[in-house]
């Protein structure tokens, strides 16, 4: 009976994470018993449980749960086993999108609390952009990082912007507020934008790529001298970067890569 009563727990609390997923948002207790069919009392000792172990994190003013450090350390583990895929899927993808705008294009990862730029696709022109790969960038400056934060919930970024945010260049947002208002921006139009705020007379433009149950998992990267940004950034570049990001989240699914 014991064995089998622990069992009953241990699904609870793995449902309990599951639909935590699914909202991609803060949820309160008597939400998650009434989506579960669970009694409150129990979603309130299984959630104080897996906040011990950090599965869960509790925003102590709101009395809501969202997913802890560490879920993102296991899923952490998960994506180094699936990186390489995922850069095998999506680098003809990267290589057409710079056929066709003469422009560098970068993939960059989100790996748990920052970005990379994974792969990259430079331009054919004489005057051209290359980041070295596997530069950790500055979530507050970089496109794609910030392309990612957009979508994710704001206790999240609250944490992962925790501290001063360094002034790489004249043009970065330094002010957390500030920097607030703008990854509303981003999420509302589908796009984030480096306007000179990490490298002087180079801009980018960036959008997410979403897994199955639509996390921001990485970023399409178009980087350009300065001078060239202006007569770049049009929606026709937007709709061509915001469908090849489609196609790849389609692809890794049908494909059962998860990250």
């Amino acid at each position: 009976m014991k064995e089998c009563d622990s069992s009953s727990t241990v699904d609870k609390a793995i449902r309990i994470l599951i639909e935590l997923a699914k909202e991609n948002q803060e949820v309160g207790t008597t939400s998650l018993g009434r989506k579960l069919d669970i009694h409150k009392a129990t979603v309130s000792r299984l959630l104080m449980k897996l906040a011990e172990h950090e599965f869960v994190y509790k925003n102590k003013e709101t009395g809501k749960y969202w997913l802890g450090p560490a879920i993102y350390q296991l899923a952490m583990t998960m994506a180094d086993v699936n990186f390489d895929e995922i850069l095998h899927l999506a680098r003809p993808h990267i290589d057409e999108l710079r056929d066709g705008l003469q422009e560098t294009v970068t993939l960059e990862i989100w790996l748990g609390n920052s970005t990379v730029p994974t792969y990259t696709a430079p331009s054919n022109l004489p005057l051209k952009v290359v980041l070295p790969p596997g530069e950790v960038l500055p979530l507050h400056t970089a496109a794609g990082a910030k392309a990612i934060l957009s979508y994710i919930h704001d206790e999240r970024v609250d944490m992962l912007l925790k501290g001063e945010l360094e002034k790489v260049t004249p043009n970065t947002i330094t002010d957390k507020q500030q920097l607030r208002e703008r990854l509303i921006e981003y999420n509302k139009q589908g796009y984030a934008t480096d306007k000179e705020e990490l490298h002087l007379g180079i801009c980018a433009v960036a959008v997410p790529i979403f897994n199955s149950i639509r996390q921001p998992i990485a970023a399409i990267v178009v980087l350009t001298p300065s001078s060239r940004f202006g007569q770049k950034l049009e929606p026709s570049l937007i709709s061509k970067l915001k469908k090849k990001a489609t196609v790849i989240g389609t692809e890794m699914m049908k494909r059962g890569i998860r990250y």
